[in-house]
């Protein structure tokens, strides 16, 4: 164990290493999912583009998808204060949206009888996968389907839908205001991905979180 926590620590900026447990991901999770702090001189080449006032970012890499990533991105805190766009998660630009399946998930994808759950979020999903509750992650409440159209992205066919229980977990605040007080449609969002799903045969519900800090 002693030797597990140097190797990850030697793996990650300190920032990002905190991140990563606050979400209450053990050190052994973390490892195995093959997340990793990129090094400063690689970001551009990584995304695909700059960004002048981001300062670092944590890769987490999607299995099976082709070396598809989503980026945690951190930035310098006085363009936080001064209010500039600073997006949490990057991913390189026209790469299409894709499921996080932890690899330990992977195998009960073909077993309909075993429940599964779909997060809004890749380390919430990895959190859940870890204390033993088959998950799955959508980026965000709109990334389950292809770009321009409602259908499920091809991803979905991973999955033995007929028959299946699903549950949809967005983040606790998904049916408030936007940050200028207008109405989000991201209960149109997790309604039409349960359409989309009970249309390939599955039984769906959805959670509403506590309210809280995410």
């Amino acid at each position: 164990m002693a030797e597990l926590n140097k190797g990850i620590e030697e793996r990650f900026h300190p920032d990002h290493l905190a991140d990563l447990r606050k979400s209450g991901l053990s050190d052994e999770t973390i490892f195995a999912a093959g997340i990793k702090t990129i090094p400063p001189r690689d970001i551009a080449k990584r995304l695909g583009f700059d960004i002048p006032v981001l300062s670092s970012i944590y890769e987490i890499p999607y299995p099976g998808c082709d070396g598809y990533s989503r980026f945690k991105a951190f930035y310098d805190k006085n363009n936080l204060a001064a209010g500039n766009q600073c997006p949490k998660y990057l991913a390189r630009k026209d790469s299409g949206n894709h499921l996080y399946v932890p690899a330990m998930v992977v195998s009960v994808l073909k077993d309909s009888t075993i429940p599964l759950y779909i997060i809004e979020g890749e380390k919430k999903a990895l959190k859940a996968a870890q204390e033993g509750l088959p998950s799955i992650a959508i980026a965000g409440l709109w990334n389950w389907k292809v770009k321009n159209n409602n259908e499920l992205i091809p991803d979905f066919d991973l999955i033995v839908l007929e028959g299946r229980t699903i549950y949809i977990v967005p983040d606790n605040d998904f049916l408030l205001p936007d940050r200028k007080g207008g109405r989000k449609n991201l209960k149109q969002a997790v309604s039409e991905l349960a359409y989309r799903l009970i249309d390939k045969g599955a039984k769906v519900s959805w959670v509403e979180l506590p309210g809280g800090e995410q």
